[in-house]
């Protein structure tokens, strides 16, 4: 009898039992396109001076810290004589990780395709980068990453600080 009315007591506390309802999901404050190009420093290139370009959409995903879906684009001098480019494409993720009073704090990471002159193969970099609005939409990208290349003459990782200027919408 004790095992009946336990079971009884058990299924009606299930009734007034209720599941959580998910939070709303966080206001769009983040830009939705986040368009950016600048300089970067080449640690092991000669001359340092790179270029990189990128393109993120943010995935809307509902949490609290927004996710970007993005694609980078780095020209990395290798040599002047013959001048050589190691150029890197890559797709990825962005995740905000911080945010420090308007600097937003975010880790890429990506993966894609590296090529210089007639050598084809695989490139991954990740680092760490912020945002820091100036006005309205735009502002500054600083940004410390690595990169990983199969076709960068076996040099490893290399190291690239850089300074984007960013538009979002």
């Amino acid at each position: 009898m004790k095992s009946f009315l336990s079971c009884v007591l058990l299924s009606l506390g299930s009734l007034v039992a209720a599941a959580q309802t998910a939070p709303a999901p966080a206001a769009p404050t983040a830009a939705q396109n986040i368009y950016a190009g600048g300089l970067s420093y080449d640690v092991g290139g000669s001359p340092a001076i790179a270029g990189t370009a990128l393109y993120a959409r943010n995935l809307n995903t509902g949490a609290t810290l927004p996710t970007y879906a993005f694609t980078v684009i780095d020209a990395l001098p290798e040599s002047v004589k013959p001048f050589t480019v190691s150029t890197n494409v890559g797709a990825g993720i962005a995740q905000q990780v911080a945010k420090v009073g308007n600097v937003t704090v975010w880790m890429p990471t990506a993966a894609g395709i590296s090529w210089t002159g007639t050598n084809m193969g695989f490139q991954w970099n990740g680092g760490a980068g912020a945002t820091i609005p100036i006005k309205g939409s735009y502002g500054l990208m600083p940004s410390i990453r690595f990169l990983k290349s199969s076709v960068n003459g076996g040099s490893g990782y290399q190291l690239i600080p850089g300074l984007l200027f960013y538009w979002g919408k």
